[in-house]
């Protein structure tokens, strides 16, 4: 499971008391999780026994500050269903998953909250803005330092119905100074594999492409590199490289539950060094294809069009002569439970905090 510090944040007073009259959890003690990540048997705000549904995901790349005095902002949007309450979960990652203290403001108040985790219980069709400012160690000089990482969100439920509705975007923008602002799907813990791919047009000037890898395995205690193709538009193999090595979920040597986030990394796909790709890459559209090698991974692929910029859709894929079906059954059953246990330890944590211990 996570093992994570039970430090308890200025947050909590807040978040229990906005609690009052209303219930993010169940007196179901054989409540039916079904569909999700799992179930959580809680302490409830005031005392006593809850049940809880839990599904998690990672917004794998986040961008907060700069040397401008605050070119970047990201922004966690998320809202109740209109079903129930529910509660979400923020924990945020530097690059090499290591926890990041981030400054961040949740919905109207205004009040900066300094912490590597933020929990937010909302009340039935409640909508819920969190802006991240930067990193806290960079708040002394108007975060003038670009903060990076990814985001691991938790969502805490009465009933799996309510889970299953619950989602969440990133939105990161530059603007005014840079005129982009992009919007990041949030990438369920149900939504991993280990190859991807996209399709993109990179001619080193006004249309330039990137890619972010999260490693999201936990098989291995070493960092894993990721192969990087390029295929032109008849198919054939154009370009390939490496990313560097990514930090693997570190993995408790005791129990040997999984905790905590994977590395992230993020860069143009081309450039003359330091990038996946050195090479020219083809003319027109062409295919980008992530591949972990069995490592399992999310990723998300830009597209920048001199002033504008989006975020291209990834699909699953697989390697060349391999059945489809088969290479997909096996990578999306393998980490099933694993996954299971890491998104348990989060939700017991968010309800701790949400209880105020």
């Amino acid at each position: 499971m996570r093992l994570k510090s039970l430090r308890v944040f200025g947050l909590v007073a807040f978040a229990a008391a906005a609690l009052q009259g209303q219930t993010y959890w169940s007196t179901d003690s054989s409540l039916d999780c079904t569909g999700t990540d799992g179930q959580a048997t809680i302490t409830i705000p005031g005392g006593g026994t809850g049940y809880v549904c839990y599904q998690g995901g990672t917004f794998v790349w986040l961008a907060a500050g700069g040397p401008t005095g605050g070119t970047w902002t990201t922004y966690l949007r998320t809202s109740a269903p209109a079903s129930n309450p529910m509660a979400v979960d923020y924990q945020f990652y530097d690059p090499s998953g290591n926890q990041l203290s981030i400054d961040s403001i949740s919905g109207t108040g205004g009040t900066v909250t300094s912490a590597n985790e933020v929990t937010i219980p909302l009340s039935t069709n409640q909508p819920l803005q969190t802006t991240l400012l930067g990193a806290t160690s960079t708040a002394s000089s108007n975060y003038n330092t670009t903060t990076t990482g990814s985001v691991w969100v938790t969502f805490l439920c009465p009933d799996a119905g309510t889970c299953e509705l619950a989602d969440a975007q990133l939105v990161y923008s530059a603007l005014p100074t840079i005129p982009w602002s992009l919007s990041v799907p949030l990438a369920y813990d149900y939504d991993f594999n280990s190859q991807f791919s996209g399709v993109g047009i990179d001619n080193n000037g006004s249309n330039r492409v990137s890619i972010v890898v999260n490693n999201q395995d936990f098989s291995l205690t070493t960092p894993s590199a990721f192969l990087v193709q390029v295929f032109d538009g008849n198919g054939t193999l154009a370009a390939s490289g490496m990313t560097p090595a990514i930090n693997p979920v570190p993995v408790d040597s005791t129990t040997g539950n999984p905790y905590g986030q994977g590395g992230t990394y993020g860069a143009l796909l081309s450039c003359a060094s330091g990038c996946p790709i050195t090479s020219p890459l083809p003319s027109g559209p062409f295919k980008v294809l992530i591949d972990g090698g069995g490592i399992e991974a999310s990723t998300e692929m830009l597209q920048i069009d001199g002033t504008s910029a989006t975020t291209v859709a990834m699909a699953y894929d697989v390697s060349s002569g391999v059945t489809a079906t088969g290479a997909l059954t096996k990578q999306n059953s393998k980490a099933a439970a694993m996954r299971k246990v890491r998104a348990l330890a989060a939700a017991q944590r968010a309800a701790r905090r949400l209880a105020g211990q």
